[in-house]
């Protein structure tokens, strides 16, 4: 299904409704579950349901490689994209300790991996090898751009008719922290230095230079602002993973299922996706705080509040991992708790 031609559905604020009265008769002090019932509350209008449907979930993984990652921009080699793709799979990079943890299935998707993996777990998806460098010419072209976005919206459409209700996205490619940073300064009409952060551990004379070609690429660019067309920012300045990531979180909202993100990277694909759908917030989740440096910029822009700060800056969907048992509680406190009634005793506010 192309990923333009379907509406994204409001939430439906009766069912969030019956939850907070759900919530408000258990047997507990009124909202004494801070924002734990704000989270159910969101999660009930997603679902149309006081009911939620939580156990079964699944983190989508976008991998490819960026051009941009020959200037220099990364204190971590760009043959750690693949490398890292099979050991993910194999159950040993954060994300996939944490998934395993939490009882939360991972799918590798390769969108643009400078290698050809000789793995049949991975999800074949290969739009080119890597982006171009975005310094000195476009990331990609503009009918690359749209593939990557479609594909992340079909690999979540896949995953919601296999019966996945519970989606989270991550990403793999090394410098996708300077075009999710370029990204970032395209949409909100603001500069290098205002966004980019240490991504890998880089030394304060790395990130100099990471803003240096952030600038760069901008000025190359020269994205007009208003923005007549969103799309275009991923074609000069993304990265194939980020676009990918773009598309699931709209996949997810078309369908009406939660999507978890996880840190900065996420936050631009989301910031995108909203600039291309506005409703598609409705359907986001945000996991926790990233520890970039234009975390909280962009999370001001799209308006997201965000539950847990660890000071993560791991990437991969490790954070957005963080908050499922979270969830786990809070589907047990809606099963397993007596309500006032059933005490036979009544908070008055």
């Amino acid at each position: 299904m192309d990923w333009t031609s379907l509406p994204i559905e409001p939430l439906d604020k009766l069912a969030q409704t019956k939850m907070q009265t759900k919530l408000d008769q258990l047997a507990k002090p009124i909202h004494s579950l801070g924002r734990l019932e704000e989270l159910a509350d969101h999660l009930a209008g997603i679902y149309h349901s006081t009911e939620l449907p939580l156990k079964s979930r699944k983190c989508l993984v976008f991998a490819a490689d960026n051009g941009v990652a020959q200037e220099g921009v990364s204190a971590t080699p760009q043959k750690v994209t693949a490398i890292q793709a099979l050991n993910m799979l194999a159950g040993h990079t954060v994300v996939a300790t944490l998934a395993q943890t939490y009882h939360c299935d991972i799918q590798v998707i390769d969108v643009g991996i400078k290698a050809d993996l000789d793995s049949a777990a991975i999800v074949q998806k290969k739009i080119r090898c890597g982006t171009a460098d975005m310094l000195v010419q476009p990331a990609m072209t503009y009918a690359q751009a749209q593939q990557a976005i479609q594909v992340g919206f079909d690999q979540a459409q896949q995953a919601i008719e296999a019966g996945y209700q519970l989606l989270a996205v991550g990403e793999l490619g090394i410098g996708n922290t300077t075009a999710a940073s370029a990204m970032v300064a395209a949409l909100l009409h603001t500069n290098g230095s205002a966004v980019v952060g240490k991504g890998s551990n880089i030394s304060s004379q790395r990130l100099k230079h990471k803003i240096k070609v952030v600038d760069g690429a901008l000025a190359r660019a020269a994205l007009p602002f208003p923005l007549p067309d969103p799309l275009v920012v991923l074609q000069q300045v993304g990265a194939l993973e980020l676009g990918a990531m773009t598309g699931a979180i709209l996949g997810a909202a078309t369908y009406q299922k939660p999507v978890l993100l996880d840190g900065f990277l996420s936050y631009a694909s989301a910031l995108l996706a909203q600039k291309l759908r506005p409703t598609v917030l409705d359907y986001v989740i945000p996991t926790h705080i990233s520890h970039e440096q234009g975390s909280k910029l962009v999370l001001q822009a799209l308006g997201l509040k965000p539950y847990i700060d660890l000071e993560m800056c791991v990437g991969e969907g490790s954070g957005a991992m963080m908050i499922l048992p979270w969830l786990d509680g809070l589907q047990t406190i809606l099963q397993q708790m007596n309500t006032q009634t059933e005490m036979d005793f009544t908070y008055f506010p």
